[in-house]
């Protein structure tokens, strides 16, 4: 990520705080290399604010409640203004470069407390994360003044802050950086969930401890094996439900669940209908296709 540095304001329909739109107040990317850099959250005026600051390289310190915390490449920091923190460049001689975005809290306070319980006040995030992708188009299109009214930017703001909290739920990275192991045992639930005995087997198929391959897994995909393998097996048991004429035990048996029993209450449980419900389609949208998350 390299940008021109250079901060802009934005300034929709701010007169009124109860707007129906989310308020973007600034997108910027800089690169400082001066001592005289220091933002102190309780003497400002621009509140109130929600920052996310990410670190591109060089590296700076937050002081939040007294405890001095290093930012460097990788790491972003999220904090309210006003607040009791201040950021600054450490010392004479080195640099601090990143991008950042501010908004208001109004209409998103919940979202943005649940996402500083988990990840503030310091956090790392990975270079191929799509909340990054999402921050660096967001920017970009700042800079080249694309955002030009409160709905456009009322959209960036609602954008970014699901991507945020889509990474603090720990849903995983990209699929194609997964490693091999991961991948494999995906490959394998996709093509074969109806022969899938189960996550020892999976484990077994990586070459990985149970324990240590859950853990894997969860970390790339967002979700544990046992809930992908049921995800996969849920697309499939609807895709045989409007296609097929099969019974409701035979679609069971068909993805991999012994009997017919438990499988409706899985199908329920993430469908909201009973198999024969949803085949039927009664007082209800007819889908062909659903995705899972």
């Amino acid at each position: 990520m390299r940008l021109p540095c250079q901060t802009v304001g934005f300034r929709f329909g701010e007169a009124s705080s109860r707007t129906e739109l989310f308020q973007l107040f600034a997108l910027g990317y800089d690169k400082v290399a001066s001592p005289d850099y220091s933002w102190d959250g309780m003497t400002r005026i621009d509140g109130p604010l929600c920052l996310f600051q990410y670190t591109v390289s060089g590296s700076g310190q937050l002081d939040i409640g007294g405890s001095v915390r290093t930012v460097g490449p990788g790491q972003a920091f999220l904090v309210n203004i006003p607040g009791s923190h201040r950021y600054y460049l450490p010392e004479a001689g080195s640099t601090w470069e990143f991008c950042f975005i501010l908004f208001r809290p109004w209409g998103l306070e919940k979202q943005w407390e649940q996402v500083c319980r988990k990840l503030a006040p310091v956090c790392a995030i990975p270079p191929d994360s799509p909340l990054l992708l999402v921050l660096e188009d967001m920017v970009r299109s700042g800079l080249g003044n694309q955002i030009r009214d409160g709905y456009t930017a009322s959209a960036c703001v609602y954008r970014f802050m699901m991507e945020l909290l889509r990474f603090a739920s720990g849903s995983g990275t990209r699929r194609e950086t997964w490693p091999e192991s991961v991948a494999t045992a995906a490959r394998e639930m996709e093509l074969n969930a109806s022969r899938i005995a189960g996550v020892d087997q999976l484990a077994e198929m990586a070459g990985l401890s149970k324990y240590h391959f859950i853990r894997l897994f969860k970390r790339h995909t967002g979700v544990t094996p046992l809930e992908f393998l049921t995800k996969v097996r849920m697309r499939q048991a609807v895709a045989l439900l409007r296609e097929t004429g099969l019974s409701v035990d035979e679609v069971a048996k068909e993805v991999g669940y012994a009997g017919s029993s438990y499988f409706i209450k899985v199908f329920q449980k993430w469908v909201g209908f009973t198999p024969g419900e949803f085949r039927l389609h009664r007082s209800m949208v007819g889908m062909e296709r659903i995705t899972f998350d």
